[in-house]
């Protein structure tokens, strides 16, 4: 829902003149206690691409690429308020004539559940053209479609908080989940939680970008985006640090059906010098961070359809990610060349539509991964994952809902997929974890 509020424009001090123009706020509140519950693995393994990463841990080189044992896991729980994606927008959309529109926004975050969030965040700000019949032109900062198409079709509402999908999906796991900075967050990409230094994640808010969206053509619609190179950096011949420029860009396309329902979407996304396998092991960060690479090139597929059975909808999502840094391996393997690692992620759900609300589940997959480095064997057994989720969501008013939310996920002993929202779980590899949250949401 939009509120519409006369926002004053003052002219010019010597002309004396004063415009008025419609504008919009909206948003969403989404918050309640949550509570999150880790128990820890007793198995000792290693692998050559991910290390031990819990606080205090030491990286020990091994033959291969990095190999420390995982140690015994720990246990814990943690409780906290979950904002989700709360937020406030402030948007105007002008109609200049000739079927062309002026679309505005501000999108922010709305972290009230304590004092020290600081400055509102920006979200989804954008300034552009839109066509009656072409489509629109944007630029600003903006959640691309390889995101959209996950969270539109997550049936626990946004796929941001526990349970969604986003907690597996678009992401290589090991601690990192709603990672800060993107891929242009700084030259060196963003710097996880964990100590690691990249992004691994193909779900970014990303800033100094460009997008085109298409209309809708009977059902199919479609876009493409980049971002600028705001962040390039420059090679430095004297310290041997390599030059970087950190870009993004994709394209996806999706039919929603006009006679039968039925919804199909395919994307793709490519980030160049994100240095995302760093996520996964930090030695890949970038050569003027401290690691070994001097350039990298992450990707990301993304198949899904769904149908609409009656008050039933089920979906089927599958996506590969892959990892890609070229750099200097000699201290472990002797060779330059690219070190490699992928994964595949599948997510099966249904929502149901029901008098007082509707109910939500999923189950995601997540496969052992692959790697490869030059000049030596790779392993990454026991990295793989399973989360099962399920929701109810309560209709108050037509603004309001109550909602309750379990989320389970069962991490095998290389592997940390974690919780999203605002409440984390103790670090831990190998950990089985468990999640419950009650709250209120309040669109306006």
């Amino acid at each position: 829902m939009k509120k519409t509020v006369i926002a004053l424009a003052v002219g010019s001090a010597f002309a004396g003149s004063t415009a008025y123009a419609d504008v919009t706020i909206s948003g969403s509140i989404n918050a309640g206690p949550a509570y999150v519950n880790q128990g820890g693995t007793t198995a000792i393994s290693s692998n050559s691409i991910v290390g031990a990463r819990t606080p205090g841990a030491t990286f020990t080189v091994g033959p291969n690429f990095l190999v420390t044992p995982n140690g015994n896991g720990g246990t814990g729980s943690n409780w906290g308020i979950n904002t989700n994606y709360s937020n406030i927008t402030i948007g105007s959309l002008e109609d200049l004539g000739g079927g062309l529109k002026l679309d505005f926004a501000y999108q922010f975050t709305a972290n009230f559940q304590n004092t020290n969030s600081g400055n509102p965040a920006t979200r989804n700000a954008h300034i552009g053209l839109v066509g009656d019949s072409w489509g629109g032109v944007w630029y600003g900062t903006n959640e691309q479609l390889y995101e959209a198409y996950l969270y539109t079709a997550d049936p626990l509402d946004g796929a941001a908080g526990m349970g969604g999908n986003l907690q597996m999906m678009g992401t290589a796991g090991f601690g990192n989940v709603f990672q800060t900075g993107g891929v242009n967050g700084n030259p060196s990409g963003c710097v996880n939680a964990n100590g690691g230094i990249g992004c691994s994640e193909f779900y970014y808010r990303e800033s100094q970008a460009i997008w085109y969206n298409s209309p809708n053509f009977n059902g199919f619609t479609a876009g493409i985006y980049t971002t600028l190179p705001a962040y390039k950096v420059n090679s430095n011949p004297t310290t041997g640090v390599n030059g970087i420029n950190p870009v993004m860009y994709g394209i996806g396309g999706k039919y929603v059906g006009t006679s039968l329902p039925i919804q199909v979407w395919l994307a793709f996304e490519d980030h160049r010098d994100a240095f995302g396998l760093s996520a996964v092991n930090p030695l890949a960060s970038w050569n003027g961070n401290g690691g070994q690479a001097n350039s990298s090139s992450d990707k990301a597929y993304q198949l899904g359809a769904g149908y609409t059975f009656g008050d039933v909808f089920v979906f089927v999502i599958g996506e590969q990610l892959r990892y890609e840094a070229n750099g200097n391996w000699g201290p472990l393997s002797g060779s330059v060349g690219e070190a490699r690692y992928s994964v595949k992620h599948l997510d099966l759900g249904a929502k149901w539509n029901i008098a007082t609300g509707y109910v939500g589940g999923q189950i995601i997959w997540g496969s052992n991964g692959n790697c490869s480095i030059p000049g030596t064997g790779c392993s990454a057994n026991e990295t793989a994952g399973t989360m099962f989720a399920a929701g109810y969501y309560h209709t108050l008013s037509k603004q309001t809902q109550a909602y309750v939310m379990f989320d389970y996920q069962q991490n095998n002993n290389l592997q940390y997929y974690t919780t999203a929202g605002g409440v984390g779980a103790p670090l831990s590899y190998g950990s089985h974890l468990w999640g419950l949250t009650v709250g209120l949401k309040h669109s306006f």
